[in-house]
């Protein structure tokens, strides 16, 4: 007779599961992780391991519906919110995208590190394909909203949804070059400034919007980040 495991258990049981794999990823890797890491870190059995994810690929997809459902609670209020206009809308996404945990910086920083090696390179491209087919749809709506408002004037704001995904990656890849480096360039800030006004002004230009109305960063904020990168490579 199978066991009967009640609905909120089986949950609570599988977030437990996935909580330490997103740890063990961060610490060592996706690819580097195993699912013995896994059985070994929360004590269980293989068999109560594979009551829940038929595979560490099964896993991984669990891993991702769970972050973009994490996603979708900070991006769909603000979607939602009828005071906020379009521009406001795309600044308060950016905002939230890079909204890190400033009282744990060089953690954060080596959470990145970690991130961004070949371990992970298959979660990197499994989390961007999924950002673009439920995150693409939300930023469209903004836009459609721009539209209306007449502070966009883009023809193509369903194909736009999805490019502005690219563009913001595209950014944030080169934020973290020079956040990661060894040892930080002595022209680092004036670089993080070059690429904020680059991808900022190829934004606006895209979708017809006002000059300086969408900056993709703050650049005090990355200036504290950059100033925890430089400390940390002194020897």
């Amino acid at each position: 007779m199978p066991r009967v495991v009640k609905e909120g258990d089986y949950s609570a049981r599988r977030n437990e599961i996935l909580d330490v794999a997103r740890q063990l990823i961060y610490t060592k890797g996706y690819e580097q992780m195993s699912i013995q890491d896994i059985l070994d870190a929360l004590k269980i059995s293989k068999g109560a391991f594979y009551h829940y994810f038929e595979s560490k690929q099964h896993l991984l997809d669990g891993l991702i519906e769970r972050m973009m459902d994490e996603v979708d609670q900070v991006v769909r209020p603000i979607v939602e919110n009828k005071e906020l206009s379009a521009i406001e809308k795309l600044r308060c996404y950016f905002d939230a995208g890079g909204r890190w945990k400033v009282t744990q910086k060089a953690f954060m920083l080596d959470l990145l590190r970690v991130w961004r090696t070949d371990a992970n390179a298959l979660m990197r491209e499994k989390q961007e394909a999924a950002a673009m087919k439920h995150v693409a749809p939300v930023l469209t709506e903004i836009i459609k909203q721009g539209i209306v408002e007449g502070v966009f004037s883009t023809k193509y704001p369903e194909q736009f949804g999805s490019m502005l995904i690219g563009l913001a990656q595209g950014f944030q890849d080169s934020v973290a070059d020079l956040l990661l480096a060894d040892i930080p360039p002595p022209d680092a800030l004036e670089r993080l400034e070059a690429a904020i006004g680059a991808y900022s002004e190829s934004l606006e230009r895209i979708l017809g919007a006002p000059a300086g109305s969408l900056p993709l960063a703050d650049i005090g904020t990355l200036k504290e980040w950059l100033a925890v990168q430089s400390s940390a490579s002194v020897p």
